[in-house]
Formats: C-alpha cells, structure tokens, sequence
C-alpha cells in the first residue's frame, strides 16, 4: 500500500512540474523565442542639439536567451540636416519587467558618417503592446550618448513592429 500511495504522490508531482513548465512556456517573453522588427524614429519625435530635422530606419533582431532577457542586434540609417547619411551597426540587452510587455534596455551603436566614426552607448524603455499573438508595436523612447561630440547625444521616440516567433 506504501508503495501504491508513493507511486500516486510521485505522478502528482511530475503532473505537477509538467502543468508549470507549460504555464511558462506560454508567456510572451520565455527563453528560446526570437524576434525581428523594424522601427522609424525621428520625424520631429527626437531632439539631437543642432539638428532641425532627422528621420531614421532600424532593422532589428532579437533571442530570449533566459525567460525576460533578450540579446538584439540591429542596423540603423539616419538622414539629418546636420550629419547627413549615418550607418550603423550596435547590439544590446533587452528586460522584460512584466509579462505585459514593459520593457528597459541598454545598448550601444557604431556609426559612420562622412568620414567621421562614433560609438553611441544607449538606454531605452518601451512596451511591446501584441497586436495578433505573434505582431507588436513597439514604442520606445531612447536616450543615446555620443562620446564623439555632445551635438550627437539625443533623446528621442521610436515606433517599431515586431514578429515573435
């Protein structure tokens, strides 16, 4: 009888332990998901001393490495009337604080321009707000350092759609 009743408390268990893991797995933000987006920012929506119009493209991508915890890689073009083309190229570190989407972020670009090459450390927070069960908006609002020259830092908001799968 011992034996029967241990058997039964054991399979509770591992029913149990089985039910968590789906639980978490069915999160928005678990380990092992990747993303990829695309965002605009500028528009008047930014503030970059000097400058009195900027528009700018990013492609982006991402893996949940850890439930929360995502590592991105981007590309990035802006069109200014102070820097004119600027490419660049950064990565960065992505928390999600709640399973609604609220997120912080930090991060870093290289960018080149006229012959002139900059890294840009960067911090972030923004909300990834799921549209279907796989497409988001992605506002974002940035602050990004130039240590090349203070006209470079700015703050600013970027609007993204994003695809989790």
């Amino acid at each position: 009888m011992k034996k029967l009743i241990m058997a039964a408390i054991g399979l509770m268990m591992a029913v149990s332990v089985s039910a968590q893991n789906r639980a978490v797995s069915n999160t928005p933000f678990y380990a092992g998901k990747w993303m990829v987006g695309a965002s605009a920012t500028g528009f008047d929506l930014s503030y970059h001393k000097g400058e009195k119009w900027r528009v700018g493209l990013e492609a982006k991508a991402g893996y949940l490495f850890v439930d929360n915890w995502m590592i991105t890689g981007k590309l990035v073009y802006n069109n200014s009337t102070y820097t004119h083309s600027v490419f660049g190229l950064g990565a960065g570190l992505r928390y999600y604080i709640e399973q609604n989407g609220l997120y912080v972020g930090a991060g870093g670009k290289f960018v080149h321009s006229n012959g002139i090459d900059d890294f840009l450390p960067e911090a972030n927070v923004g909300y990834a707000f799921f549209l279907t069960r796989h497409l988001t908006i992605e506002p974002e609002l940035y602050y990004e350092l130039s240590t090349k020259c203070s006209d470079y830092s700015g703050l600013g908001l970027k609007l993204g759609f994003s695809l989790y799968f």
